[in-house]
């Protein structure tokens, strides 16, 4: 069954439309399922919620514009048709605790499943940059897509633009399949944590932070996407994780806000050109301590990927903030050209589990610009294969002497060093 909002009162005005758009999903839920259409225009709104088996579809020329006031997007605790358990806070963190004001977003899902949102070419999400003086770091606003407890979940076909915090935050979910979106702006472009069965393919991120981030997820595949970001492209934890066919590329067409006055800030003010629109690396490894990790992390592959500019190709630093929950067991590198990468590969595991491997196959770099290729303390094995460098880079492998296998085949001459290395949090 179809559904337009058009149907149930909506009005292209500069009054929220918050009210019709929801009784349209209502209304598909009520009858079984089926499609909400939003016609071409724009359509203001606060928070709405999609339920189980309802495709939200945006045609083209379909702007779903959030409201600028952050306490339009709260609606979604008060639900009489899937009432919520709003359990306490507690000591939860804010970023897993379901109902906290961070996680607020202007499309949400709670406990659903079968749900799609679906963009026409020239559909638009716009975050409107909404300010937030109680939100993260004390201007961010809502998210533009949030899910929790979901499955089956596909999204497809629209734009993202000037997301107030993250583009997409999904917890807790499984089976999500994500084809040719595009991010432009806003924060982070893609956000995952505890999840299964994770496919994202043929998509754009234009970021001013991370683009595609989480941890503690499983299964997950990244291909074919363009990864354009003033942070990190890949800032990743998880098992059987692979990135292929990628495009790496900095520096980022959309700049970091956190370096605005707080004025401008307020003022919902686009990224200057003094703040940061430099790549800081390819892939971070991310594993916190805000939640339990379920699965060992490692079996990370990323393979046929051209990566410009980046920082440095791969860091991690256990301990700190970031870093500080379960170590990374094993990364992989292969046919592989990185070119203009500014900053050493780094790798500082944990002391108390030296089992990462890391490794390089078919890989070539070019215009490297940092005097030590590597530093890493704290693992098991380092493999070069095929490894290769411009001339003039000084072959450079530092570490800190303690334990660690380093195997070095068809890939030239290295100098291999010891030195103290310091880590995040060590004196």
């Amino acid at each position: 069954m179809i559904f337009n909002i058009i149907e149930f009162g909506a009005k292209i005005s500069d009054l929220l439309q918050t009210n019709a758009i929801q009784s349209a999903i209502d209304k598909c839920f009520l009858s079984g399922g089926g499609e909400v259409v939003i016609p071409g225009g724009i359509w203001r709104t606060g928070c709405i919620r999609l339920r189980s088996n309802v495709t939200l579809h945006l045609l083209t020329g379909a702007i779903l514009e959030g409201s600028d006031d952050p306490d339009d997007y709260t609606d979604y605790i008060n639900d009489s048709i899937e009432p919520l358990d709003v359990y306490e806070q507690g000591e939860t963190s804010r970023s897993i605790y379901p109902f906290s004001r961070w996680n607020n977003g202007l499309i949400r899902a709670i406990n659903a499943e079968n749900i799609a949102i679906i963009g026409e070419p020239y559909s638009y999400i716009d975050g409107v940059d909404c300010y937030d003086s109680q939100g993260e770091e004390k201007y961010r606003g809502p998210h533009c897509i949030k899910m929790h407890n979901c499955k089956n979940i596909t999204l497809s076909g629209y734009t993202i633009r000037r997301s107030a915090n993250w583009a997409h935050n999904i917890i807790s979910s499984e089976n999500i399949k994500v084809e040719n979106i595009t991010v432009y702006g806003g924060h982070d472009g893609f956000d995952v944590f505890k999840c299964n069965n994770v496919k994202i393919s043929n998509s754009f991120f234009y970021t001013g932070d991370d683009c595609i981030a989480g941890f503690d997820n499983k299964d997950v595949t990244i291909s074919g996407c363009v990864l354009n970001c003033a942070c990190n492209a890949i800032r990743f934890g998880g098992t059987n994780v692979l990135v292929d066919n990628c495009q790496f590329i900095s520096p980022g067409q959309f700049g970091h806000r956190w370096s605005l006055t707080p004025e401008e800030k307020a003022r919902r003010k686009t990224a200057t050109e003094s703040c940061n629109h430099n790549m800081l690396a390819a892939f971070c490894y991310y594993c916190d301590k805000r939640t339990d990790v379920r699965n060992a992390p490692g079996n990370i592959v990323i393979r046929n990927c051209s990566i410009k500019n980046p920082g440095t190709l791969y860091t991690h630093d256990f301990g700190f903030y970031w870093t500080c929950n379960r170590e990374l067991e094993s990364i992989r590198f292969e046919n592989c050209k990185v070119v203009g990468m500014t900053d050493s590969i780094m790798h500082y595991g944990d002391i108390k589990n030296k089992k990462m491997i890391m490794e390089f196959e078919n890989v070539t770099f070019e215009d490297t610009k940092c005097d030590t290729f590597i530093k890493a303390k704290n693992f098991d094995t380092i493999l070069l294969n095929n490894v290769t460098l411009d001339d003039g880079v000084r072959r450079k492998i530092v570490t800190d002497g303690n334990g660690g296998k380093i195997a070095i085949r068809n890939s030239g001459e290295f100098e291999q060093l010891t030195d103290v290395l310091k880590s995040y949090g060590e004196e």
